[in-house]
């Protein structure tokens, strides 16, 4: 089953990818990776709960989770980029590969995003698979670690936000709150 599940999450992993560096060619952008990201998890989450045949509870807990925290974080970074220009990183390399920038950002951008979310989802893949009865204390740990993180995440994006917004602090590294 675990075989199955890991498959499953790299096939959704290469479409999502591959279907981004797609979209960032035509538009010449490969800033978008960037909230295409977290969405990634979504549906690697989902696709995995397609076909797990685990702990319902536990799968549909590990489901609410990254799809909470996914869709969230990927609103506000499409949010915080509407409008905004390639990201200055991408710009670069394309200036440096010229023609072959295509090619280079398929295997150093998207690539290697989507094999950092394939092994970084690798808990809630294989959580999905295990059939143990119950939640038990590490599921509510980690309801509480997540709620935590989900906090911080949250509070520090409208922190962050709010100093981009203020005139007088362009050009300066935000160095307070979270």
């Amino acid at each position: 089953m675990a075989g199955q599940v890991m498959t499953t999450a790299a096939l959704c992993v290469v479409v999502v990818m591959a279907a981004t560096w797609i979209a960032s060619l035509i538009r010449h952008d490969a800033s978008i990776v960037d909230p295409v990201w977290p969405l990634g998890f979504v549906i690697v989450t989902w696709a995995v709960r397609a076909v797990a045949n685990g702990n319902p509870a536990r799968q549909w807990l590990l489901v609410a989770m990254v799809t909470i925290w996914g869709l969230r974080l990927s609103l506000y970074l499409a949010w915080r980029r509407r409008g905004a220009p390639e990201d200055f990183r991408y710009r670069a390399m394309r200036r440096r590969w010229g023609s072959h920038f295509g090619l280079v950002s398929l295997v150093t951008v998207f690539a290697l995003q989507g094999l950092l979310l394939w092994v970084v989802s690798l808990p809630v893949q294989l959580g999905q698979v295990r059939p143990q009865p119950g939640l038990g204390t590490l599921a509510v740990a980690g309801v509480v670690v997540w709620s935590v993180g989900f906090g911080f995440e949250a509070v520090g994006d409208a922190q962050l936000a709010r100093f981009k917004a203020d005139p007088a602090n362009a050009g300066e590294v935000m160095d307070r709150g979270l």
